[in-house]
Formats: structure tokens, sequence, C-alpha cells
């Protein structure tokens, strides 16, 4: 360990101890207190990150926070309003337990139905007798003038009812109305829409969900997809899977904005940094093929709607970097449980983590910080045994540590700073061998460090500052060849200096100041 031959005598309040190589990397840190968070702006999406010294975190790390993985990185600062909102009403409550279950029942009946007719069909491929509201109309219903524009209202009164957005349709400046108004005129094409073929009537359900969004969100200043915009524009009379460009990044890769199945459901939707303003529309419930819902960077409002929770196959949920509020982990959103990528900071939501987190037993990544939550960080947490990233820190979280953490195996980075948690680290913590980055700065936790810490062998950044911790300094700390920044400071830790400090071969930041410390620091 270099420390340019300069050595500390007794540590006192106020005694920085730096080894010199901060001295080249200390223009990048501007405020030692709350570093700034990046993000990397690649081809999908990154949590906010603060911007160490030196990056602690390489490219095998990096491509495990990553769908799918990008060999490029962009620095990007977001910063959180000073000033903390007050809780709106949540306007998009609605029932959706029921509404599942009716949706799951008539899922069942599209689903088995044949590859659907490519969009758009000039007529109906089959007999039915059943009325004209059915999803099998006659031949007859059909070919009479106006069936077409009539079929659609009824379809889009049936999303409504399903979304809880009936009221909106009565109001002719909603989303609703525009885009009911929109698809009406499709009627008109040549060749018009299919509102009578059975496998034809969810397509037109998600190309008008896609509609409503579009108007929702401010479709017309987006920076890719507006109308006008050329290629991939969206609201053309194409096959919706059609909209939406291919979008190059920075870095060379490049991702789809829209991307559907072989059968013409959406898939995935990857709107980041796209100049999106406004609420996310009930209508995205209707979307309920969907494994991927990507937003971050943007200016997206209001409440996640409750109607998320009729997409069960959704994996990716990213609206990171938003200004949008309510309640974050909604009853409704319980049954997702295919769950993987969870990832909402940099918002103003609220509300409690609840014990049915740990039925998300698939979830990878679970990023909640900048916003405020409050209550305790529940036991059933310790089920997400796959979680690989947990960030919440900047949030008001509450109460003690659950020994259950012991059981996320697979947890590589986990940042708490900023919280209001008490007690001690959990012993069963350090059985988290995978980890690399630990942030416990700036809470109430007490009791000592355990020796267990040099058991990690992939730590590379532990953060133990502005706590409450006693006792000694572990020796074990010597063990950590990997280890890059050591914040102790501003705790109520004794003794001497641990000699083993210099076998601490990756060392670039050593923080230790205001605790009652004794020596200097170990030469290699």
């Amino acid at each position: 360990m270099s420390c340019g031959g300069k050595m500390v005598g007794m540590i006192g309040v106020g005694t920085l101890l730096a080894l010199s190589t901060i001295a080249s990397t200390s223009a990048e840190i501007t405020d030692v207190g709350g570093l700034r968070r990046k993000r990397l702006a690649d081809s999908n999406q990154m949590a906010p990150r603060r911007q160490l010294s030196k990056s602690t975190m390489d490219e095998e790390l990096a491509s495990r926070f990553f769908l799918p993985a990008s060999s490029n990185r962009q620095s990007s600062r977001s910063d959180k309003n000073d000033v903390k909102t007050s809780k709106k009403e949540d306007p998009l409550d609605i029932d959706m337990r029921t509404l599942m279950e009716q949706m799951n029942f008539d899922m069942s009946m599209s689903i088995m139905t044949p590859q659907p007719t490519p969009f758009p069909t000039l007529k109906p491929t089959e007999q039915s007798n059943a009325p004209s509201f059915s999803t099998a109309p006659t031949v007859t219903d059909c070919e009479n003038p106006g069936t077409c524009e009539n079929r659609l209202r009824d379809q889009i009164f049936q999303v409504s009812v399903r979304v809880g957005t009936v009221d909106a349709l009565d109001d002719p400046a909603s989303p609703q109305s525009l885009a009911s108004e929109w698809i009406l005129e499709e009627c008109d094409n040549d060749p018009p829409i299919d509102p009578c073929t059975e496998t034809q009537i969810i397509l037109n359900e998600q190309r008008y969900a896609l509609a409503v969004m579009y108007f929702s969100l401010g479709g017309d200043n987006w920076n890719y997809g507006a109308i006008g915009s050329g290629e991939g524009e969206w609201m053309s009379p194409l096959n919706y899977c059609e909209w939406g460009p291919t979008i190059q990044t920075q870095g060379g890769g490049s991702y789809e904005m829209l991307e559907c199945d072989e059968f013409g459901n959406v898939l995935n939707l990857n709107m980041q940094s796209n100049n999106m303003e406004g609420t996310i529309p009930p209508e995205i419930g209707v979307l309920v093929y969907m494994t991927s819902y990507i937003s971050f960077f943007n200016a997206q409002t209001g409440p996640i709607p409750t109607s998320l929770g009729l997409i069960l196959p959704l994996q990716t949920f990213d609206v990171e970097s938003n200004n949008m509020d309510g309640d974050l982990f909604k009853p409704e959103f319980y049954g997702l449980q295919e769950i993987i990528n969870f990832r909402a900071s940099l918002n103003n939501f609220r509300g409690t983590i609840p014990t049915e987190i740990g039925q998300w037993t698939k979830l990878q990544n679970l990023w909640f910080a900048q916003n405020f939550i409050t209550g305790t960080l529940p036991t059933e947490i310790g089920n997400c045994v796959d979680m690989g990233a947990f960030l919440f820190y900047e949030n008001e979280i509450q109460g003690t540590l659950p020994t259950e953490l012991g059981n996320m195996n697979a947890l590589t980075w986990i940042d708490m700073e900023d919280n209001q948690i008490v007690g001690t680290i959990p012993e069963e913590f350090y059985s988290n061998l995978d980890l690399e980055e630990v942030i416990f700065k700036n809470n109430t936790l007490a009791g000592t460090i355990s020796d267990s810490v040099g058991n990690l062998p992939r730590l590379a950044t532990f953060w133990a500052s502005f706590n409450e911790f006693s006792g000694t300094i572990p020796t074990t700390f010597g063990n950590l060849a990997n280890l890059e920044e050591l914040e102790l400071q501003n705790n109520r830790l004794e003794g001497a200096i641990p000699i083993e400090f210099g076998s601490m071969e990756s060392i670039e930041f050593l923080s230790m100041e205001s605790n009652e410390l004794t020596g200097t620091i170990p030469s290699e």
C-alpha cells in the first residue's frame, strides 16, 4: 500500500487519513459526504450510482445489472428535488383483483386461438351466431355500414371497463378520447381495420392502448417515434409492430423501441430518455403479453397504474429518474411473480415495503433509492435469494436489519445510505460472500464491525461512516485484497489502527477521522 512516505501520528477529531492516490482523483469528488450518483446510459438500464474516486464496478459486475448487457458507459448526473412533495391521491386505484381474474379468463380464450391474421384484415374469416357485441360477429354484421365503428366503440368500452377509465371517454380532450377518435378513423382506411375477426380483436386492443400512451405521454414531443419523425413513427397506418425505430446508442449498440412476438403481441417497450411527459395511462394493463417496460430518464408524473398488475408475464419495470409519485408497492402488483428487475429510484414514491415482497422470488434488482419510502425492512426480503442489487438509499426506512439478509447469497451490491436504520449488522449478513459494494453510511447503526468482514473476498467498497459503531477496527480488513474504498469516519471506534491495513493492496480511499484511534497508517 503506497502512502507516499506520509506517516500520521495520533489520530484525533478532524484528522483525515487519505492515501496519496487521492490527489490524482480529488477533482472527481465534489462532496465526500454525498458522492454523486450516476447511471450507465447504454442500450437498456442501470441504477443511480455514486461517482467514486475510481469506479469500483467492472464490466463483469455491470453486465449483471443490465438487460441486455452493454460494454459502454456514459455518466449522467441525476439530482433529487430538495423539497419533499406532498402525497397525492391515486386516481387510478381500482379493484384489480376481480379484474385480474376476469382478464385471465378472457386471455385463456384468446391465447388458445391460432396465429392471428396480420393487420389489417379485409374481412372476417369465419361466421358465428353470436350477437353483434360479441367477439365473433357474423359476416353480415361486419358487412353492414357502420359496423366497423360500432364494433370498435364496443371494444374500447370493454377495455375502459377493464382498466377503470370509462369516465375518461366522456372527456373529448382525454388521451382515451383522442385515441378512440384516431382508431375509429381507421375504419375508412384501404384496407380498413378489422374489428370482427376473433384473433384480431386483442391486437386492436393493444393498438388502442399504444395510441392512448402516445397521447398521455406527450408523443408529439418524443425524441423517437413522434408523428412526422420518419421511420418508426407511431400512429401510422402500419402494423403497430413496425412503430418505433431502432435506436443507436452512443456506445455503438442499439435497441428497439417496440418489439412484438410472432403473433403481433407487444413484448417490450423501451422508451428511455425519450422526452416523455405525463402519466402512464391505465391502458398499459391491456398489454398483457409484455415482459419489459423501460422508461427511465423522462418526466413521467403521477402514480403507477394499478392495472400494471394485469401484466402477469412482466419481468422488467424501470421508471427510474422521473417525477412519479403515489404508493410504490400496491397490492395489485403482488401477483407479478415473474418480475426480475423493479427500478423506481429518483422519484417521489411513498408507502412501505410490504411483506408480500417475499413473493417476488425471481427478483434480481430492486432499486427505489431517493424516494420517501417509510417503515421497516420485512423479514420476507430474505426470500429474494436471487437478488443481486438492493438499493434503497435516501429514504426514511427505520428499524433494524433483518437476519434474513443473510439468505441473499447472490447479493453483490447493497446501498442503504441516508435512512434511519438502528441496531447492529447481523452476523448472518457476512455470509453473502459475493458482496462487492456495501454502503451503510449515515444511519444509526451501532455495535461492532464483525471480524467476518474479512471473509468477503470480492469486497471493493465498504462505507460505514456517520453511524455509532464502537470497538476496534477488525484486523481482518487486511485480508481484503480487492478493497478500494473504506469509510469509517464519524463513529465511536477506538484503539490502534491495524497494522494489517498495510496488506490492502488495492486501497485508494481511506477515511477514519472523528473516532478515538491511535497509531499511524502502516506502510506496505
